[in-house]
């Protein structure tokens, strides 16, 4: 596909219907005269992006994959900076407990941004979303940059958590959307590359200012990430908003003309059209609401999917290594402080690395067998690390060969979290909500997310200290959990499009998938069954419709 003007005058063409089928036609023209005539139009409104097709497609990973990228900065910039001397004196010398107040509130806000956007979500749309919470991300940032005092730094840290926490939820959704089918986990994976990739660059910044006697040890790390937010605000604003998100808000006009800039060809973009405009269709006979949510229906069940796998996530294990990875090998292990530190940033590196090889298997192997093998792992892991660890705690001068063996189960663990983990809990909660619970049901599971990493951060120093090898154990334990969680619980959703999950979670309304979880995996096209009068019935008692309908 070939760029396209910004603003041009050329009115774009039709889209070409010559190769649908009869059924799509008629299903076509029910949908058009289903929003009482106001979408007759078949030409879209002059296109306003820059790119079209591949451009397009690789424009909007581009965007959010900054997002992410920005959020694993953050994550990793202020545990760089606060031990240097200048921030320390600079600042008073904090004492511990206020350091680890600062370093949490972050967390704090996160939580409370994404729970804003649960609320705000499906009204500002996608890129709307992201626009206003960087706007608040990038005044968190510069309150930080800027800070005269330690209240200033603090406010700073909760501003900017509750942009990135309204960023967070939205980014996937949007990114997710605007996918194609086979693309939706490569998207992901792609975004939580960079993710790492930001924390890996934190970790160098920092290092790089280390030495520095002025406050530019503090400050320039901190405010390099105007930078970040420079692109997010650039390239959200001329990229288009997403179209389910569109069609749900009944501009279909403009939902075609991203449809186009988007596919491939215009039959694919009808094709498109068609299959989402018919899942709309359905979802529009009610209104989501949070009643929904908590009525224990498939509404409860999806959000819910998301939420838990989000508290899993954190429940793994991963910030008792990421955030304090160099205190582990220090305290636990007995490394020296410089060798772990040189450690901690060569794992860094693996993990980046790793996370991004698994863009090559995420679609092909699927969403549960890399959940299920990477919780085992990481479970093994664990173990390792707790024998090791406890041996070394046991005889403290022959601490070397277990030292190095929990090193090396530390590794392990990166690796096995990189290849599942890190990317399915993000991705999840965007493929398994339904359009009009998704901004909802994204929101509220990256909450859980970030409620669990505070908790999970707030009690891992204590941990270390009072339970010693005890406390991998209990990961050790976590982990091995998931796995019959993610049997029994979790929805295959790989290669297939948003509307074909929508119709299996509307033909099995049990909670329990061990028998069926191929059934997604095995429906037919979404586009040869947009009419099919059954998967609509199917999907009306997701929202309890079909039964009210009979009684009138």
């Amino acid at each position: 596909m070939s760029y396209a003007p910004l603003h041009s005058s050329a009115e774009p063409e039709p889209l070409n219907t010559t190769h649908h089928t009869r059924r799509e036609s008629r299903s076509l023209d029910r949908l058009t005269s289903f929003t009482d005539g106001h979408e007759r139009e078949t030409r879209p409104p002059n296109n306003p992006y820059y790119f079209s097709g591949h451009a397009l497609h690789t424009a909007i990973s581009v965007a959010a994959g900054t997002v992410m990228c920005l959020f694993g900065y953050e994550q990793g910039v202020f545990g760089g900076i606060m031990v240097g001397p200048p921030f320390i004196s600079y600042f008073n010398e904090p004492s511990p407990s206020v350091l680890g107040f600062v370093t949490s509130v972050y967390d704090l806000g996160c939580f409370g941004g994404a729970i804003i956007s649960s609320f705000v979500g499906e009204e500002l749309g996608r890129r709307w979303m992201l626009l206003v919470f960087t706007v608040i991300m990038t005044t968190g940032i510069v309150i930080q940059t800027v800070a005269q005092n330690m209240k200033w730094l603090v406010w700073g840290r909760l501003i900017a958590g509750i942009g990135n926490g309204g960023n967070t939820a939205t980014a996937p959704v949007w990114h997710v959307e605007c996918s194609k089918s086979e693309e939706k986990g490569r998207a992901v994976v792609k975004e939580m590359t960079v993710n790492v990739g930001g924390f890996v660059a934190s970790n160098f910044i920092t290092l790089v200012f280390s030495g520095s006697r002025s406050n530019a040890q503090w400050r320039f790390p901190l405010g390099i990430q105007l930078g970040f937010s420079a692109v997010i605000l650039a390239m959200v604003w001329v990229l288009p908003e997403s179209p389910r998100w569109l069609l749900m808000r009944k501009r279909d006009a403009e939902a075609r003309n991203v449809l186009r800039a988007l596919a491939e060809s215009d039959s694919d973009a009808q094709d498109d059209f068609v299959k989402i405009k018919e899942s709309v269709r359905v979802e529009q006979a009610t209104k989501a609401s949070w009643k929904q949510v908590f009525a224990g229906g498939q509404a409860t069940r999806r959000v819910s999917l998301g939420v838990l796998l989000q508290m899993a996530q954190q429940l793994t294990g991963i910030n008792v290594l990421c955030y304090y990875l160099p205190l582990v090998l220090h305290r636990s292990v007995g490394l020296s402080e410089l060798t772990a530190r040189i450690i901690s940033t060569i794992n860094a590196i693996c993990f980046m690395t790793a996370t991004y090889t698994s863009i090559t298997i995420i679609e092909r192997v699927g969403r549960r067998p890399l959940l299920m093998i990477s919780a085992a792992c990481m479970s093994l892991a664990f173990l390792g690390i707790s024998i090791s660890v406890g041996i070394g705690q046991s005889n403290p001068t022959s601490r070397l060969v277990p030292g190095i063996i929990a090193t090396v189960f530390m590794f392990l663990y990166f690796t096995a979290f990189s290849f599942g983990w890190i990317t399915v809990p993000w991705l999840y909660p965007a493929e398994v909500n339904s359009l009009s619970m998704r901004s909802k049901g994204a929101a509220l599971a990256t909450a859980s997310d970030w409620l669990f990493n505070y908790v999970v951060v707030q009690t891992t120093p204590i941990g270390i200290h009072h339970l010693g090898w005890f406390l991998y154990l209990i990961y050790a334990g976590l982990n091995i959990s998931f796995v019959p969680f993610v049997y029994y619980f979790i929805v295959e959703t790989a290669g297939k499009s948003l509307e074909q999950i929508d119709r299996w979670f509307a033909s099995n309304p049990g909670w329990r998938v061990d028998k069926t979880n191929q059934m997604v995996r095995q429906l037919d096209d979404g586009g040869r069954r947009s009419g099919d009068e059954e998967d609509q019935e199917r999907m009306l008692k997701e929202f309890d419709l079909a039964s009210s309908d009979e009684e009138d």
